[in-house]
């Protein structure tokens, strides 16, 4: 679908709106923006007074799209509400608004545009690996967050505005969060818990509004969703639907595995093994292994340095890498290079040959060692996606890891 890209400006004219939703397009952003439509005494403002904006990572499931463009988008044309969607147009966005584009500013909106423009996907696969379950979301701070604000500031043009956010009613703690972040012109509001509505409530409410549930929205390998058991069948059944996705999820997680073997997406774990465990995706697996087949494959040189950490220095405490790329073709070609390297060196004993539970080959040149710091340095093929990535420094921290280096520490 095209889209009517629009860098930062938009439209000048239009007066600040004092109502901001940060609309997810999910089970619960959905039944607020359905009961403000359908029960005006559900508000104290004006549909004029309100703008809806949702940030797109490039990574939503198409049945996301349907639903909007079925149950949703046709209501707000319809009562003439704003909505502004915008993305990412590049990796890192600035708080001035460079890198964002507005994909669409309408009071009659027709379509969703969930492919974005630089996706969330792209800069994870750029990076060599995947979204990451613990810590702060900063995948979300990343695609959304920074994608948001800018534009938020934008219309709302330095006058006071109400931030509506859909946490539902068993999420008082990530709205006590929220709320730090309050100024002197931006008030969160939690329109759900306000009512005391939780998830199935508001599910209840969309379904007796449009006669059906809304699907949750999430990144299709966001590995929140994979988080228990029922949101983990759930996605695994939008793959079945979907298997064009669920392979696109898989080819990220390959990238991150070959160059890092503790990857996966299920936090930690590989999500390929759930989908082989499934036992109903082989639709899946088809089209990743037809993607693999067609796609240019690199052998990569990979090298991690892992740091004792300060406090206890027979823990881990970081590791830097440093990913180069010392060959480009065909899946066959480059891993006909890799296994006459692999057979050359283990030969001469300079190298060890591994296929990993993974299934992928492996050639190392240097095994992390038992004391920190410890160096590792292997030459693996993935997909020609990840991008060369060394710090301007990891030369010299390499040389200071090595034996003969800096005194190791026991471990």
């Amino acid at each position: 679908m095209a889209m009517p890209c629009t860098e930062m400006p938009v439209d000048p004219t239009a007066p600040p709106p004092k109502v901001i939703f940060s609309f997810g397009m999910g089970a619960d952003s959905t039944s607020i923006l359905l009961r403000w439509l359908e029960d005006p005494t559900s508000r104290d403002f004006e549909l004029d007074e309100l703008a809806l904006i949702t940030a797109h990572t490039g990574s939503e499931w198409d049945s996301t799209r349907t639903a909007m463009e079925t149950h949703v988008l046709p209501r707000l044309a319809a009562a003439n509400v704003r909505f502004l969607q915008v993305a990412r147009s590049q990796r890192h966005a600035t708080i001035d608004g460079g890198g964002i584009v507005v994909l669409d500013d309408s009071r009659h909106p027709t379509s969703l545009y969930i492919e974005g423009a630089y996706t969330l996907w792209d800069e994870l696969t750029e990076a060599g690996t995947v979204a990451q379950a613990s810590g702060a979301r900063l995948c979300s701070v990343h695609s959304k967050g920074a994608a948001l604000d800018p534009v938020i500031a934008r219309i709302t043009r330095g006058q006071p505005y109400r931030h509506v956010i859909g946490f539902e009613a068993n999420e008082l703690g990530r709205a006590a969060k929220d709320a730090l972040h309050n100024t002197d012109l931006r008030t969160g509001e939690y329109p759900l818990i306000e009512w005391g509505w939780d998830r199935a409530t508001a599910n209840a409410y969309t379904e007796s509004i449009i006669g059906t549930t809304i699907g949750r929205s999430a990144c299709t390998f966001c590995p929140f969703t994979f988080a228990n058991r029922s949101s983990r069948a759930a996605a695994l059944e939008r793959f079945r639907v979907e298997p064009h996705v669920g392979a696109s999820a898989l080819l990220m997680e390959r990238i991150a595995i070959a160059l890092n073997p503790a990857q996966g997406i299920v936090a930690g774990k590989r999500l390929t093994d759930l989908v082989r465990e499934h036992g109903q995706l082989d639709t899946v697996l088809d089209a990743l292994d037809a993607d693999l087949r067609q796609r240019e494959h690199a052998l990569y040189e990979v090298r991690r340095i892992l740091r004792p950490r300060k406090t206890d220095p027979t823990k881990l405490g970081n590791a830097a890498r440093s990913v180069r790329i010392r060959g480009r073709g065909s899946r066959g070609a480059m891993e006909g290079l890799l296994r006459r390297l692999a057979d050359d060196g283990v030969r001469k004993g300079l190298i060890e040959a591994e296929t990993g539970d993974d299934g992928i080959l492996r050639v190392y040149q240097h095994r992390r060692g038992p004391v920190f710091p410890t160096v590792e340095r292997f030459f693996v093929v993935a997909p020609a996606l990840a991008h060369e990535k060394e710090h301007e420094r990891f030369d010299q921290w390499w040389a200071d890891a090595r034996p003969g280096g800096r005194r190791a520490v026991a471990a």
